[in-house]
């Protein structure tokens, strides 16, 4: 009999999975991006399910990672392992035409997407098509939009921006071929081999003990900054349970490099800054803006470090947004020199090797730690939380000539974060050409009125680029579309 092979899954891939099975009530594992094409730009846009289906179908030999589905090791005495299956694309693809709808409309529905489960018998992604939509001001009259569904166990967000962009034609995308196949280990092998990896945990739980100790001595003597482990709660730490909206507001890339350019700083510091002011904003309009500053989850990309053998290569800073701060200027240096702070401890060997014993945890090991954090867990109480308010997640999508679906260029691509039960409100970054887009998912519980919300933010760059920027350098930005060809956000 021939003995199943497959790719074993890294323990920080596989943590999403055990998530999922520890806690079903959870936000879903799932990435969603948006994708949006001007119907009118090209010729042949595609029109029905069948040529969606066949496009898709089509290009799926390029993308590795969608044509297998996880093989799970009994008791999680071995992680799972990815194994090749049959593909029909027909199971994966959905389609919807809309029709005339509103603004407020179509953000729901896409928003209703980010809850969407997928199942990790079959390929664990799905395609949305959305077409004919019409009557929505900041998107082409008769628009499509393709969303993209992967399970955070496949990959991250830049890995989910290579499979995309082999399914919407780029020829330079790369996505990746995933890890060494070998042979997957029945429940037998599995358990004789799992002292073994106990075994071999060890050594990385002393180098972890001793990375820590040494952190601990370089925060004493002023060399690291940790990060403040407490945090002023606001209306946005919250349990979020009720339904999720969609935000979206627009910059012109050029203009945003220019700020940053003219103050020193980098596109993610300006972003920041952007959020922070909303937030100041949004707050002071309910009267609720804390005596001490709230902060941002930003994660770091780990492609270099600890981790890199995983398909999820992140870390995360937690950067001060100084709410404190009401001239966006100098609230725009201080989000710098905190996030400069934050990105040297990430980079320090130290805290690689702080953090490197997950990744030589054995499967039943992990999964048992989640658990237990399952059941410690404490839902949101007093006046402080741990660490952050929010998420800010930055994943650039690449440059925008040769996307197409059909025969329909593309023109924007949107972001989604992914969902936290702890926090109310998320942010998203991402650009494609020279349009930068910040979007955010916000529960009805803590935000019922996220056009407000929009309007803020986007008043907080126009501020930052008046403080900044001679007046002949500025552009409009808003919740409106602006122009679109090819940018990447650095870091």
């Amino acid at each position: 009999m021939t003995r199943r092979r497959g790719i074993r899954l890294a323990a920080r891939d596989a943590l999403h999975v055990f998530v999922g099975d520890t806690d079903p009530e959870a936000p879903p594992s799932t990435m969603v991006s948006f994708y949006v094409f001007d119907a009118r730009g090209g010729e042949d846009p595609i029109r029905t399910r069948g040529d969606a289906v066949t496009w898709i179908g089509e290009r799926l030999h390029r993308t590795p990672a969608l044509t297998r589905r996880l093989h799970r090791v009994p008791a999680n005495l071995d992680f799972p392992y990815w194994v090749e299956t049959g593909v029909d694309p027909d199971d994966h693809v959905r389609y919807e035409t809309i029709g005339p709808t509103s603004r407020s409309g179509l953000h729901r529905l896409l928003a209703s997407m980010k809850e969407r489960c997928l199942d990790l018998s079959a390929p664990p992604w799905e395609v949305h098509v959305l077409t004919d939509i019409r009557g929505v001001e900041d998107l082409p009259e008769g628009a499509t939009i393709v969303a993209l569904l992967l399970h955070h166990s496949v990959t991250d967000g830049l890995g989910a921006v290579e499979i995309a962009r082999a399914l919407l034609d780029d020829p330079a995308a790369a996505p990746s071929a995933g890890g060494r196949i070998v042979a997957v280990p029945g429940p037998v092998r599995a358990a004789v081999s799992l002292p073994f990896r106990y075994a071999r945990m060890l050594p990385a739980l002393v180098a972890a003990r001793r990375a820590r100790r040494a952190l601990g001595g370089l925060t004493a003597s002023g060399e690291n900054t940790a990060p403040r482990p407490q945090r002023p709660r606001t209306r946005f730490d919250t349990d979020a349970g009720s339904a999720w909206q969609l935000g979206v507001v627009r910059m012109p890339l050029p203009e945003v490099r220019a700020v940053a350019r003219a103050t020193d700083t980098s596109v993610n510091d300006v972003i920041l800054t952007v959020v922070s002011g909303g937030l100041r904003a949004y707050l002071a309009s309910y009267e609720e803006i804390p005596t001490d500053s709230p902060a941002a989850i930003v994660p770091g990309s780990l492609r270099d470090g600890a981790g890199a053998e995983s398909e999820n290569k992140v870390t995360l800073m937690y950067v001060d947004l100084h709410l404190d701060r009401a001239d966006p200027r100098e609230r725009l240096r201080r989000v710098h020199e905190s996030a400069a702070l934050e990105k040297q401890r990430i980079r320090r060997p130290e805290s690689a090797a702080s953090v490197a014993a997950v990744d030589a945890s054995p499967a039943f090991d992990l999964a048992m730690t989640i658990r237990r954090a399952h059941r410690g867990r404490v839902g949101p109480t007093g006046d402080v939380v741990p660490l952050a308010n929010t998420t800010v997640t930055n994943v650039p999508r690449g440059p925008v000539e040769g996307l197409r679906f059909g025969g329909s260029p593309a023109v924007e691509a949107i972001g989604t974060p992914m969902l936290n039960r702890n926090y109310g409100l998320v942010h998203s970054v991402t650009s494609l050409g020279e349009v930068l887009t910040l979007s955010f998912l916000a529960s009805d519980s803590c935000m019922p009125d996220p056009e407000q919300y929009e309007r803020h933010l986007a008043e907080a760059f126009a501020e930052l680029s008046r403080d900044c920027l001679p007046p002949g350098a500025r552009t409009v930005s808003g919740t409106g579309r602006d122009s679109t060809p090819d940018g990447r956000l650095e870091e």
